[in-house]
C-alpha cells in the first residue's frame, strides 16, 4: 500500500512538473510580443500570430462620422473635431454595412499617416455604434468626398480667334466648383532651344513645344 501510494506521489508530482514546465513555454512565447495575449486553456500555436497581430492592432480607438464609403475604405470625419478627415482601411470584414451619417468606433494600432485625409490603415475592429449621428458634417468635407475635377469632362464645340464653346459634362454628387473666365493659349515652338547643332528657336523634332497666351 506505501509502494503505490509513493507511486502515487510521484505520478502527481511529474504531473505539476510538466504542467509548470508547459506554462512557462506559454508565458515566454506570448511574452516576446509587445501586446501579449493571454489565453485560457490550450494555445494554438498555428493561429497565434495572427491572433497577436490583429489584437495588437488595437491599442487606441477614435469615434468618426462616416462621410463616404468606397470599396475598400471609407472617410470619416473625426467625433471631436469636424475639420478632422480619416481615411480608414476595412478589415477581414470588410464593408459590414457601412453608409454615410453613422458613428463608428475605430480600433487601431495608433498610427495615423501625415496625409490628408490621414491614413489610418492597420485597423483591428470596426464598431457601428449609432446609426444616425447628430453631429452635422460640414459642406468642406461633404464638398471634399462629392466632387472632384476628375468627374467633370470638358469638351470643345468650336474655337476661334476671340471666343471659345465648351460643354462641361459634371458627374459629382456635389456639382465642382470652377471659374467662369478662361484663357487661350496657341502651342509655339520653343524660342529659347538651344539643341546641340541646331540654331535658336528652328523647329526641329527635338524642340521643345511652349505656349503664348492670346486671351483671358
Amino acid at each position: 500500500m506505501k509502494k503505490f501510494l509513493k507511486s502515487l506521489c510521484a505520478i502527481i508530482v511529474i504531473i505539476i512538473v510538466i504542467s509548470l514546465i508547459l506554462f512557462v513555454i506559454d508565458y515566454t512565447r506570448v511574452k516576446k510580443d509587445k501586446n501579449p495575449i493571454f489565453y485560457k486553456g490550450f494555445i494554438d500555436y498555428n493561429n497565434l500570430e495572427d491572433e497577436i497581430s490583429r489584437i495588437g492592432n488595437m491599442k487606441e480607438t477614435i469615434k468618426v462620422v462616416v462621410v463616404k464609403v468606397n470599396s475598400t475604405y471609407l472617410l470619416a470625419m473625426d467625433e471631436n473635431n469636424t475639420n478632422e478627415l480619416y481615411s480608414i482601411s476595412f478589415t477581414n470584414e470588410g464593408n459590414i454595412g457601412f453608409k454615410k451619417g453613422q458613428e463608428i468606433l475605430v480600433y487601431f494600432d495608433g498610427i495615423v499617416n501625415a496625409t490628408y485625409p490621414g491614413g489610418i490603415n492597420k485597423v483591428g475592429k470596426i464598431e457601428i455604434i449609432k446609426e444616425e449621428s447628430n453631429i452635422e458634417i460640414p459642406e468642406s468635407i461633404l464638398t471634399y468626398c462629392y466632387s472632384s475635377k476628375e468627374n467633370v469632362k470638358v469638351t470643345v464645340n468650336e474655337l476661334t480667334k476671340s471666343s471659345i464653346t465648351i460643354t462641361i459634362v459634371d458627374t459629382n454628387e456635389i456639382p465642382y466648383k470652377y471659374k467662369n473666365s478662361y484663357s487661350l493659349y496657341k502651342k509655339v515652338k520653343n524660342e529659347n532651344y538651344t539643341g546641340v547643332g541646331e540654331k535658336i528657336g528652328k523647329d526641329t523634332e527635338n524642340s521643345t513645344a511652349g505656349f503664348t497666351r492670346n486671351r483671358k
